[in-house]
């Protein structure tokens, strides 16, 4: 039987090194797991309808994140050397660091990930091409 959370679920500030074992569930909302010490991803929901929000960790890499994110997935403010665990699909679009531009091609992430728009963005939350 699936598991499904209805509405959001909204972890945020909470110090977490580690999410709670949600891998078996879908959201129906929105999840937000930023502003934590998040090492892993592990235990993320399978599936999230609205948007995924993992910013403002220390992941090093996306392991564990849903497949696929039916709205936005924000993972800025981590200091990732690896895009392994990317989800395979992101409805609307990619929010990632402008700082990982070099490492990380657009070209690249469309070779993983069927996503529309990659939404550049800085530490100080601006929006630059």
């Amino acid at each position: 039987m699936k598991k499904i959370i209805k509405g959001n679920v909204v972890i945020e500030s909470l110090y977490l090194t580690e999410l709670f074992d949600l891998s078996d569930v879908e959201v129906t909302g929105y999840f937000s797991c930023r502003d934590n010490s998040l090492i892993s991803l592990e235990g993320a929901p399978r599936a999230v309808r609205y948007g995924f929000d993992c910013s403002d960790n220390k992941l090093q890499n996306l392991v564990g994140a849903p497949k696929r994110i039916y709205g936005d997935f924000n993972c800025c403010n981590n200091p990732l050397i690896s895009l392994k665990g990317l989800p395979k699909e992101i409805g609307t679009y990619l929010r990632i660091s402008h700082e990982l531009k070099t490492k990380f091609s657009e070209k690249y992430i469309h070779s993983i990930c069927n996503v529309n728009i990659i939404i550049w963005t800085h530490n100080d939350g601006l929006i630059r091409a």
